[in-house]
């Protein structure tokens, strides 16, 4: 590959500083006419590297003096000392943005050398690796947006390989997006990627998917092993407990996995939003300090806290975790969401629309996908919810009811949005409309103090299984606030009584009302539907 340079043709020679400038350019304006590069090594062009622009050109560009190109004969001028003068006036300020190209003496051999080494480096796949280890390690860390912006170097610059793909489908199962896992993990093993990695990783796909009952012999026996996947492991068996509201068996793995792994703060996070669910905010808030003290930049801990001080009245807490959130992340929808909210609490609307504005001006995915950055994905209308608000809070209330109207279409339990809408229709003048629906609200509210007498009961008896007191909490939430958290207690009621029937039921007929919306839920709901404790109905 290396040799005499073409001495027929003259050369172009761009500065180090300039090169990405000239990549531009290139593909622009040359790459039609010139097909290769010359990469001079030296002062005189004695030894060129003739070879296609891809991966190692943009490799060593931190390694070389300077890039020189054949010019197309359309372009060349006659490389005399006047035209030579023309061509640096003329010629590379349209590549170098307007300097003039500098000349450089000759380069040291040990610079042709290094060169050399990179070559050999590039050939024997080094870079890739060095990135699959980028990866691996910012997976490990959970900063995913890095992550995912080292598989996108990868893939610029043409090195992907096996280990690329399989890293690519842990990420996807990591942000929630579990369906593009499977193709790419089959992908990976066509491409020869290690047969038990890939096994281990659809195993856990199919704990996160909801189906720990079908894998969880195979997880018991992974962890037992002596492997460097054991965080792994045990995070997507929590969450797969979590899913079937299991809280006792999340509960033994978190103290395991904290105890193998001290300073992960994904196990105290994981804990946390375990006790929130169970109604502990305190301690919850308790393991998120923790959490963060151990990584200041676990978003998911920060947002969680953020959104726990805002419902707890300290807004100031709230919005400044919201803000290093935002600040934080790349794709930080949201937080920055959060943010409006603390605004808005705070009564600063003015301010809280100008950060709703920034994500309504966003693709609509930006913002499911920054939830699923801080492991809160939403199944509701969080950004029409907050618009509502500023709206009303501006004295726009025609145009906060048109808002709440919206969100109220895809979920009408939704308490606080009916309360704002109630507030809004009176300012209209639609008095008994409102009072209706307030009076609607305030005997919901009243209903779902039931929970906590519910909730405290179970604690204080925690030998008991309190079936039906859990089945009734998970009624309550499903019926009047958070379907969420219903989800959760109801499945929490089967794990101590499998084919209690209220609660396959109420499951039933919650999972049939998301199927409307995608088909994918009627799978769970056929699943309760058959249960042996439904099979009457």
């Amino acid at each position: 590959m290396t040799g005499q340079a073409d001495k027929s043709a003259p050369y172009l020679r761009i500065p180090c500083r300039d090169v990405r400038r000239y990549f531009n350019f290139f593909f622009e304006n040359v790459v039609w006419t010139s097909p290769r590069v010359h990469i001079a090594i030296n002062g005189n062009n004695r030894c060129c590297s003739n070879i296609p622009l891809t991966a190692f050109a943009v490799a060593i560009r931190q390694t070389i003096r300077w890039i020189e190109y054949p010019l197309p004969l359309s372009k060349a001028p006659t490389m005399g000392p006047a035209q030579d003068n023309l061509h640096r006036k003329q010629v590379a300020p349209a590549i170098t943005g307007g300097r003039p190209p500098r000349f450089i003496g000759r380069t040291p051999a040990a610079l042709l050398m290094l060169t050399a080494t990179l070559v050999i480096l590039v050939i024997a796949g080094v870079p890739s690796l060095l990135l699959n280890q980028q990866v691996a390690a910012c997976l490990a860390r959970r900063r995913y947006e890095t992550a995912e912006q080292w598989l996108n170097w990868c893939h610029r610059l043409q090195i992907s390989n096996a280990e690329t793909t399989f890293l690519n489908a842990r990420l996807a199962r990591k942000q929630l997006q579990l369906r593009e896992v499977p193709p790419l993990l089959q992908q990976a093993l066509q491409q020869g990627f290690d047969r038990q990695a890939v096994q281990r990783e659809y195993l856990m796909l199919e704990a996160q998917a909801g189906r720990l009952p079908t894998v969880i012999n195979e997880l018991n026996r992974m962890l037992t092993q002596d492997t460097h996947d054991g965080a792994e492991i045990c995070e997507a068996y929590v969450n797969g407990a979590a899913m079937m509201g299991s809280v006792e068996l999340a509960e033994t793995i978190i103290s395991s996995w904290k105890q193998a792994y001290p300073n992960d703060p994904q196990p105290f996070y994981a804990r946390a939003r375990s006790l929130e669910y169970q109604q502990r905010s305190d301690e919850a808030l308790a393991e998120l300090n923790t959490a963060i003290r151990k990584d200041p930049r676990h978003w998911p801990s920060v947002y969680a806290r953020s959104r726990m001080a805002s419902a707890q009245g300290r807004l100031r807490e709230a919005l400044a975790d919201a803000v290093a959130a935002a600040t934080g992340m790349k794709c930080n929808s949201a937080p920055l969401l959060q943010q409006a909210r603390c605004l808005l609490d705070l009564a600063e609307p003015v301010k809280a629309r100008q950060v709703l504005e920034q994500i309504q001006s966003r693709p609509p995915q930006d913002l499911q996908h920054s939830f699923n950055l801080v492991c809160e994905p939403e199944r509701g209308l969080p950004l029409e919810v907050e618009l509502g608000r500023a709206e009303a809070a501006l004295g726009q209330t025609q145009q906060a009811v048109g808002w709440f109207d919206k969100v109220l279409a895809r979920d009408p339990r939704n308490l606080s949005v009916r309360y704002e809408r109630a507030i809004c229709l009176r300012e209209l003048g639609q008095s008994n409309l409102a009072d209706s629906e307030l009076q609607s609200v305030q005997q919901s509210r009243q209903r779902l103090s039931e929970i906590d007498r519910l909730a405290d009961i179970i604690r204080e008896q925690p030998e008991l299984p309190h079936v039906a007191e859990r089945c009734r909490i998970g009624e309550l939430f499903l019926l009047y606030d958070d379907a969420r958290r219903g989800e959760f207690w109801l499945k929490d009621a089967l794990n101590h009584d499998p084919q209690y029937e209220p609660a396959h039921r109420l499951l039933t007929d919650y999972y049939d009302s998301l199927a409307r919306e995608d088909a994918a839920w009627k799978i769970l709901a056929d699943q309760h539907r058959a249960a042996p404790g439904d099979a009457d109905r």
